[in-house]
């Protein structure tokens, strides 16, 4: 599916983190504009923003559950981006020439 940006957007950091399965984090606090986002340092000592389907939370430490790179997209209005998968009010997009980020769903819509 692909997917028209309606609003730009501008990645937040200027870095991105990978995550692979079995890392574990230390697990901070919940994002309270977005729940379901989670503050996670990995072991390296960098802190970033983890959806809950991808931990599996055992109090203040979590094991990460399937591989997930951290990295938004920065895109402006009128870009066609495909469709990779969502989660909570973020969708990780494929660029045309195969760059993948997350864009929050709200700056985004179906192509006709």
């Amino acid at each position: 599916m692909h997917l028209r940006v309606t609003k730009p957007h501008r990645a937040s950091f200027d870095y991105s983190v990978t995550f692979k399965r079995g890392d574990k984090v230390r697990i901070g606090r919940e994002d309270p504009e977005m729940p379901g986002w989670y503050w996670c340092e990995n072991q390296e000592g960098v802190w970033s923003w983890v959806p809950d389907e991808y931990l599996d939370k055992k109090g203040p430490k979590g094991i990460i559950t399937q591989e997930y790179n951290t990295g938004e997209l920065t895109v402006d209005e009128g870009e066609v981006l495909e469709h990779v998968t969502e989660v909570h009010l973020w969708t990780l997009c494929r660029t045309w020439d195969g760059m993948e980020g997350w864009v929050p769903t709200a700056n985004l819509g179906r192509t006709q």
